[in-house]
């Protein structure tokens, strides 16, 4: 029992770890997104013309690409709102091995056959569009769907507002992420123009860090007491054992067995039972590994031990090792009896 509550709260926080570390490479960690509301009384350009670029300056940091995000939605046959988002010319070199040459509207899906072409409608126009799975620059921005078109091609949603989205990522050795933050929101109270919705990985990143420290005190914390209670309780039934058969030892030793042969014996009696039931405490939560961690609500890709098996990792090799102490520790009072002269026992 001991050993299935240890088991599970370091697999539960191994899993978490993994699950950040997942939405970490998903977003990009060295990925900013920045979001500024647009609508059509704007004064520094119409929304649907070329608007000046505020983050003309970062090129020379990183890559960069900028869209507008419309507040309509698109339609597919199985999917009745998806969002959309339009392209400038600025971005074809980077959508270049993305386009298809039938249509230049892509749709990114994970779900739906690469290259596979499909229809969309907004409003009372059709489009056809080439499926792409979403990467680099385009993977933070997909939740389920995202129709990329080209701007100007529905003039009507752009003529009522959208939001320019700019997916800044920084080449390595440069400034710090959240420098570029601190600089984006300074540019704009030097403008003095509302700061836009800034989203990065510095959450992410030290919640990730925070989980890590707090694993690592769990785990010295879980080992520890596991270790103890251990010792304890086959440390008390070790006694209670010598105690009944100490005349037998006793008489053991008189006929020539010695004292240590007769501690190893205690000592590897623990360790087997010991470590018997630990290994079938450990396999029988791998067994039920998916049905138990997806009650407690982990997504089901985690859930794959084939992908990574949390039950072959340092947190049970260290549960083991203190399983092992625990045993060790408790055949102590068996060495202590056994130092008792053997005459004083069978007079």
């Amino acid at each position: 029992m001991l050993v299935t509550v240890a088991t599970v709260i370091l697999v539960a926080f191994n899993l978490l770890e993994r699950n950040l570390r997942t939405r970490l490479e998903n977003f990009g960690i060295n990925t900013i997104i920045s979001r500024e509301m647009v609508m059509n009384s704007d004064p520094i350009a119409m929304p649907n013309q070329p608007r000046p670029d505020a983050f003309a300056s970062l090129d020379k940091f990183g890559e960069r690409l900028r869209l507008r995000q419309f507040y309509l939605r698109a339609r597919m046959p199985w999917q009745p709102e998806i969002m959309i988002m339009s392209y400038g010319d600025e971005a074809l070199p980077i959508l270049a091995g993305l386009l298809h040459t039938n249509t230049p509207v892509i749709c990114f899906n994970e779900n739906m056959p690469e290259n596979s072409l499909v229809e969309v409608s907004f409003e009372r126009q059709q489009a056809v569009a080439v499926v792409r799975s979403p990467k680099g620059f385009f993977r933070p921005l997909v939740g389920q769907s995202l129709l990329l078109v080209p701007q100007g091609m529905f003039p009507e949603a752009e003529r009522i507002g959208y939001v320019e989205t700019v997916v800044f990522r920084k080449k390595a050795g440069t400034l710090s992420i959240p420098q570029f933050v601190s600089a984006i929101h300074n540019l704009f109270l030097m403008d003095e123009r509302n700061p836009p919705q800034i989203q990065s990985a510095v959450g992410m990143v030290k919640e990730l860090e925070n989980l890590q420290a707090r694993q690592a005190q769990w785990r010295s914390a879980m080992a520890g007491m596991l270790g103890l209670a251990l010792a304890l309780v086959f440390g008390a039934i070790a006694v209670l054992e010598f105690r009944q058969n100490v005349y037998v030892s006793a008489l053991m030793r008189s006929f020539g067995a010695p004292g240590k042969a007769l501690y190893i014996r205690q000592w590897l009696e623990n360790a087997i039972l010991a470590n018997l039931a630990a290994i079938s405490a450990i396999l029988a939560l791998a067994c039920f590994h998916k049905e138990l961690f997806g009650m407690l609500g982990f997504p089901a890709d985690l859930l794959n031990l084939n992908s990574a098996n949390p039950y072959w990792s340092w947190e049970i090799a260290l549960i083991l090792l203190w399983v092992n102490v625990g045993a060790f520790l408790s055949s102590l009072s068996v060495a202590i009896g056994l130092r008792q002269p053997v005459g004083e026992i069978l007079s």
